[in-house]
């Protein structure tokens, strides 16, 4: 897994969180490594891409462990609401597609729209 993406790959990732945060109203996308490293990342709002990062792969790395030990199959989503926001983060190959909103009131939606958006996302990885 390397995070050596051609410019192509980089801009085809950039122009999947626009459209993502376009369809849902996200305020904050990114797509990281699985140790957390940001690869693409997208915000209108001024989010810091490197705290909106760092924790994802500790998260997910939970995620998984208790999708398989309560065995509910492979991990597609991991909620984390607060009562000012919420943060998505879904599974995309060896990558982390991350949403991330103070709207409480679009969360259904954005799990929805990231979910619609895995497929296309781990295409532009090469990840198929």
């Amino acid at each position: 897994m390397s995070i050596d993406l051609s410019a192509g790959q980089k801009k085809l990732l950039v122009k999947i969180l626009k459209q993502i945060s376009l369809g849902c109203d996200l305020e904050a996308l990114a797509v990281v490594n699985a140790e957390g490293i940001k690869v693409a990342f997208f915000s209108e709002k001024g989010t810091d891409p490197d705290l909106l990062s760092a924790v994802s792969s500790a998260v997910l790395s939970t995620g998984k462990m208790v999708t398989k030990n309560l065995e509910h199959g492979a991990l597609e989503q991991v909620l984390i609401r607060g009562e000012e926001g919420f943060t998505i983060l879904a599974s995309a190959a060896e990558y982390i597609l991350i949403g991330a909103s103070r709207d409480l009131h679009n969360v259904g939606l954005a799990m929805q729209v990231i979910k619609r958006y895995v497929p296309e996302t781990i295409e532009a990885l090469g990840e198929n």
